[in-house]
């Protein structure tokens, strides 16, 4: 799998997060997201999309990483988005009910919207 990280297109103070392929269980997967989530939460990041698109399987424990990082960004003020989550990969976070504790977005563009349209309408 491969992680890339980006700032947000609408906004600079969203930060990206793309993940690439399979995520499967090891150094180059789930302990890879882990470390780059944690990373940005321990740097001072609010605000996360975690754009899905490119993404064709993550292992359970993959999820479990977005709600690690889901409630430490929430404990300080934050928020994780999901977006374009399609395949297995939506089947999956579906099937264990992660869209009814994440934001899911159509598109990385919708999530880093709706990170704007809150910080306007509070």
């Amino acid at each position: 799998m491969e992680i890339t990280v980006r700032e947000g297109s609408t906004d600079p103070e969203v930060t990206v997060v793309e993940l690439l392929g399979e995520m499967d269980i090891g150094p180059t997967g789930v302990d890879r997201f882990h470390q780059v989530l944690d990373g940005l939460v321990e740097a001072g990041e609010r605000r996360i999309v975690v754009d899905l698109a490119q993404a064709s399987y993550i292992v359970s424990r993959g999820f479990g990483q977005m709600l690690v990082a889901l409630a430490r960004l929430r404990t300080r003020g934050g928020d994780l988005r999901a977006a374009a989550a399609k395949g297995a990969v939506w089947a999956a976070a579906s099937a264990v009910g992660l869209d009814n504790i994440i934001k899911f977005y159509e598109t990385a563009d919708e999530a880093l919207q709706s990170f704007v349209d809150e910080a306007r309408n509070p």
